[in-house]
């Protein structure tokens, strides 16, 4: 007997485990013995109330079975009994077969479109570009992504993410931009799934992206020395993609959030075999945005300048094999050379510089009687708030020191030493320079509210007019509220490193113009390379204003010569408006620079 039962109770959990891992089959096989069950006994009851039948299997085929199947059958019935009982089994089959076949349709329809609405089920892409990770920088980069000229572009990102939210902040951000919605082809697909899981990279086709970025997801919160969750998570990403056979070998750009975390990985991808192949870049947001913000303390444009040069509206930098910096003067019509590295000419074009060959230059260039700048001048800065990218400040505006022999002094403030810094600086006319900075450990909605809160007492308490204010916002949403305040410059940080993550991803080969353009470090003759200046043009040339050319090339190569192919003018700045030199060079074009206007340099 307790062998029956412990066979019975075996059989039970096995049924159990059967139902749970597919419950469908498990219904469908249960409603057909059912139905069976019902067939077998009401052929039987046939058998006993009626002389119709020869036999069982003639009560089941031409009675019951045929009652269920085709009810049209029993309108020929003319045994009461037997119509009652044929009538039984039509309704018991409407009940149990079609009412269960009518469930089992709308729940499978259901679960399809729930299935799909979170993102789940595998998608089958090819050359796409693929996001790994959540923060408040996606949707910013994904915005950007509109204006690649290969309108055509489909985006994936996995995340631990609400799909429905995730897509609400990326329409909200394409919403902002200045792009014909009705042109735009790109496709947006946000999937709820874990990185770290093959299965989900396999499910978003990671093997045939063209591009990878992995986000930091903005979880700062320290688990070893100084390593925080969040670059752990993003290591612990990179070695999971280094088993998967990528076809097109994307580049995988990688951003972090302390610097020790870019060795690592840099270590990883030598020392780990299957991470050999792969093109890896690790981007340190805190120590870009350092030094970004740094060059914008000292010019106060710069950042435009900056968003201009990274973005994908108007010029890009591409780089050009087998062309010399002298050719590309003389010979390009539609490329502006920027800089000469292992064998590559970076230029700043509409294109890939297919476009290019144009020898006759109408306009010669014009000698202009050069003047002697300065090229950084000294500059007293006071910063408000604190966050990770303060010592990169600091130490990119040490390097400025000792490149240019300037002395930017730089203090830090306290938040409660604000009204003794107020006091001072409304007793003295001195020009100076205020950064506040961002409280990065705060919630979302509450970004940038030290920031608002210390520009509302300084907006109500300070009166020397020869203070520049510049802020760091990492709320873009929070840019239209600061804009009423007395200020000179707004740094959207989440904007500038999106879009520098985006290039590089698209455009693995800029890597070291980017890396050279944004990195202060002096070479062995005490210089800075590949740094921008915004001057003036009034302090560049002793020259009777306006300055009329005919061309942009003329201006460029006018430019060039006078100040001893030492500077590249990229553009200017006219009052407010950056101009930035593009599509055809040599196009008759008359341009006059006034006094005022700013030209910006770009040291070779």
């Amino acid at each position: 007997m307790q062998k029956i039962k412990n066979k019975l109770a075996k059989a039970k959990s096995l049924i159990s485990i059967k139902t749970y891992k597919r419950p469908l089959v498990y219904i469908i096989m249960l409603m057909i013995i059912i139905n069976l069950v019902i067939l077998t006994i009401a052929a039987i009851i046939a058998l006993f109330i009626g002389d119709e039948f020869d036999g069982f299997i003639d009560a089941f085929a031409n009675g019951s079975l045929k009652w269920m199947l085709a009810p049209n059958a029993i309108l020929s019935i003319q045994n009461p009994d037997m119509l009652v009982l044929a009538v039984i089994v039509l309704m018991t089959g409407l009940i149990l077969f079609s009412g269960t076949i009518i469930a089992l349709t709308t729940n499978a329809i259901k679960d399809y479109i729930q299935k799909k609405n979170s993102g789940a089920g595998k998608i089958f892409l090819e050359q796409h570009i693929v996001i790994l990770n959540w923060n408040s920088k996606v949707p910013e980069l994904v915005s950007d992504l509109l204006y690649v000229e290969d309108k055509d572009v489909t985006v994936i990102i996995l995340a631990d993410i609400d799909k429905t939210y995730a897509e609400k902040q990326i329409i909200n951000a394409i919403q902002k931009t200045k792009v014909d919605q009705s042109i735009v082809k790109m496709n947006v697909l946000v999937k709820h799934g874990d990185p770290l899981l093959r299965s989900d990279l396999m499910d978003i086709s990671v093997e045939h992206a063209k591009a990878i970025l992995i986000m930091n997801p903005d979880n700062h919160e320290t688990v070893y020395k100084n390593m925080s969750k969040s670059d752990l998570s993003v290591i612990k990403v990179i070695l999971g993609l280094g088993p998967i056979e990528f076809l097109y070998q994307p580049p995988i750009v990688v951003e972090i959030k302390h610097i020790d975390s870019y060795d690592k990985i840099l270590t990883l991808s030598r020392v780990v075999e299957k991470l050999h192949e792969h093109i890896i870049m690790p981007i340190c947001f805190d120590k870009r945005l350092g030094q970004i913000i740094a060059q914008t303390l000292i010019e106060n444009q710069i950042e435009d300048v900056y968003l201009a040069l990274f973005s994908f509206q108007g010029s890009e930098v591409y780089a050009l094999e087998d062309v010399s910096f002298e050719q590309c003067m003389k010979d390009y019509s539609h490329a502006l050379p920027l800089m000469v590295h292992e064998g590559l000419l970076y230029v700043l074009s509409l294109s890939d510089g297919s476009k290019n060959k144009q020898a006759d230059h109408k306009f010669p260039s014009i000698k202009l009687k050069k003047k002697k700048f300065v090229e950084q001048p000294d500059i007293e800065i006071y910063i408000l708030g604190q966050n990770n990218k303060l010592q990169f400040i600091l130490e990119s505006l040490k390097q400025y020191e000792q490149i240019n022999q300037s002395k930017f002094q730089a203090t830090w403030i306290a938040e409660e030493e604000i009204d003794d810094l107020v006091k001072k600086l409304n007793q003295s006319q001195k020009h100076t320079t205020i950064l506040l900075l961002s409280d990065e450990k705060q919630e979302d909605d509450a970004l940038d509210a030290n920031v608002i809160d210390n520009l509302i007492y300084l907006e109500g308490n300070l009166t020397n007019q020869n203070v520049h204010i510049i802020v760091e916002l990492l709320n873009p949403k929070n840019d239209p509220i600061v804009k009423d305040f007395n200020i000179n410059n707004t740094i959207i940080s989440n904007k500038i490193i999106s879009l520098l993550l985006s290039k590089l991803a698209l455009y693995k080969e800029t890597a070291p113009f980017y890396e050279d353009l944004l990195t202060i470090e002096p070479d062995s003759h005490n210089e800075d390379k590949l740094s921008i200046l915004i001057k003036p043009v009034s302090e560049c040339f002793n020259e009777k204003f306006p300055l009329v050319f005919n061309s942009q090339k003329q201006v460029i190569e006018s430019v060039y010569e006078s100040l001893g192919k030492t500077y590249m003018i990229l553009g200017y700045f006219h009052h407010e408006d950056l101009i930035i030199f593009e599509d055809d060079l040599h196009k008759d074009k008359l341009i006059s620079l006034i006094e005022t206007d700013r030209i910006i340099l770009i040291k070779l």
